[in-house]
């Protein structure tokens, strides 16, 4: 009878969802070699090659692509049977952008909470740069970013959240005034976009109210402080996308990015509930 390693697997498994050698080694608190090595230990008990290893990247194998799944679901069953004799709850911490959420966190946590009602979630709402500072610090398992600079490309990219001016439908635009603009402090990579949006229409601007957060942003709009850069993909209430009616010119795209370092498997699947409604919020 064959007997598989459970580290062995969740290395695959890492490797294969990473697509890095590396990050599944930080992940694992293990090297690099070490890695590779339980790798080939794991294709040598199976008699075939799981991963396609060239410099450029990763790859699974047919085989590989085969045994995915079924390796998944032999960690999930190894977690719910040593679960009976664990004396700590999993405890999963993430950290989302403040850019991908509403006002209701319900229907991104509602799929884990139903499926996992034992898995401890701790959720932090932060701008990327706070929340990549407490992840790089090892305070979050995982976080779900903007990608804003194109120089950094590790991560995951999940999805594209798409941008539009924000505000109340009664507003107008006068050709002699500035454009009333509620916006983050300076520093914040939102801002910088905005800000360099307008500049290269052409358009006049004043600062009409600096908040932190974009939950910040949509209570200053409601009450009458202009226009601001909100999310599309996510529900503005009784906000107004005014980029036509008052001629703002197109706002880019940023990439929704996951960057994780969980080991434990139990953990991994509650983040996928939530990796699967961030996912969704770019398809609206």
């Amino acid at each position: 009878m064959l007997m598989l390693d459970t580290e062995a697997v969740l290395t695959f498994v890492l490797v294969s969802e990473q697509k890095s050698f590396t990050k599944a080694a930080h992940i694992l608190n293990s090297t690099q070699s070490a890695v590779s090595a339980r790798l080939r230990r794991l294709e040598e008990q199976l008699g075939t090659k799981l991963i396609e290893r060239s410099t450029r990247a990763i790859k699974l194998s047919s085989a590989g692509e085969a045994f995915l799944q079924p390796a998944r679901d032999f960690l999930s069953a190894h977690d719910k049977a040593t679960a009976v004799f664990a004396v700590e709850r999993p405890h999963l911490k993430i950290g989302i952008s403040h850019h991908l959420v509403g006002l209701d966190l319900a229907p991104l946590l509602a799929d884990i909470a139903r499926k996992d009602p034992e898995l401890l979630v701790s959720l932090s709402v932060d701008g990327s740069q706070g929340l990549m500072a407490r992840y790089e610090q090892g305070d979050l398992d995982a976080v779900f970013l903007l990608r804003h600079s194109t120089t950094r490309r590790h991560g995951e990219t999940i999805g594209i959240a798409r941008f539009g001016w924000f505000g109340d439908i009664r507003l107008k635009r006068r050709a002699a005034e500035a454009l009333p603009l509620a916006t983050h402090p300076p520093g914040c990579n939102m801002r910088a976009m905005a800000i360099a949006a307008l500049e290269e229409a052409g358009i006049a601007w004043r600062e009409s109210f600096i908040g932190v957060s974009a939950a910040s942003l949509r209570s200053a709009i409601v009450a009458g402080f202009g226009v601001a850069a909100l999310c599309v993909n996510i529900s503005q209430d009784d906000l107004s996308e005014l980029g036509a009616q008052l001629e703002l010119p197109p706002l880019p795209t940023k990439e929704i990015v996951l960057l994780s370092q969980i080991s434990s498997h139990r953990a991994r699947k509650g983040l996928e509930s939530i990796k699967t409604a961030i996912a969704a919020l770019s398809k609206r």
